[in-house]
């Protein structure tokens, strides 16, 4: 049975899922939701795929989710070969441990500010909601900083952001990082040495690679 994603190719969010799904090479076909026009906010959208009205939701045979996240890990625990780099957990708690915090640093601390960063400094513009907020530029940069100040922290002993093998939460940050030069904010990842390191090397990944072409944003929406 085919696994249909629900969702917006302009989306991180719908991205992130994309690329586990590439990763995996598992094949899916993907329903376009027009956020422009307001689809995802349709009372039949929110009833039949995601109460809270946002993008992606995956169908795979009788199992329907919503969240990013969560559609990640169910393809990793369903779909992933023994010994895949990208498993969720090892067999150790002490993994487990490590992988559940640096996945609480990314959705906690990361996300939050270049969410914001690229909604003041690209989307608002785009959606006619105005001029940046100067001081919520500000404040979110710096906090922006800091977690890549802590990567940098961390790369500097290890490749990845668990261990020297890439993992799930690695593949949560390529959408973001992806429009950091777009927001000219690309010093912020070549002045910490260990970060760009790491990005190079997430950029270089063939499935992300396929996210681009299939999304088309080499050229931008």
């Amino acid at each position: 049975m085919t696994i249909t994603l629900h969702g917006s190719r302009f989306s991180t969010c719908t991205q992130r899922v994309m690329l586990v799904l590439a990763e995996l090479d598992l094949s899916y076909q993907l329903i376009d939701i027009d956020m422009g026009k307001g689809e995802h906010k349709a009372p039949e959208y929110i009833q039949g795929f995601h109460p809270f009205g946002k993008v992606p939701a995956l169908v795979d045979g009788p199992m329907q989710i919503f969240e990013s996240r969560a559609i990640c890990r169910y393809l990793l625990a369903k779909y992933a070969s023994a010994g895949s780099s990208l498993l969720l957990f090892a067999s150790s708690a002490d993994y487990l441990a490590t992988f559940e915090q640096a996945a609480s640093i990314e959705y906690s601390y990361f996300e939050p500010s270049i969410s914001i960063l690229a909604y003041e400094m690209m989307f608002k513009r785009m959606m006619g909601r105005g001029e940046p907020d100067i001081a919520v530029v500000n404040s979110s940069k710096s906090k922006f900083e800091e977690a890549l100040d802590y990567y940098d922290r961390v790369l500097q002993k290890q490749t990845y952001l668990t261990g020297n093998e890439a993992s799930l939460v690695d593949m949560f940050h390529i959408p973001w990082l992806e429009l950091v030069p777009r927001l000219n904010m690309e010093g912020m990842i070549l002045t910490r040495p260990n970060v760009r390191v790491w990005w190079d090397r997430l950029q270089r990944r063939p499935a992300w690679g396929k996210v681009l072409r299939d999304c088309a944003l080499e050229n931008g929406p």
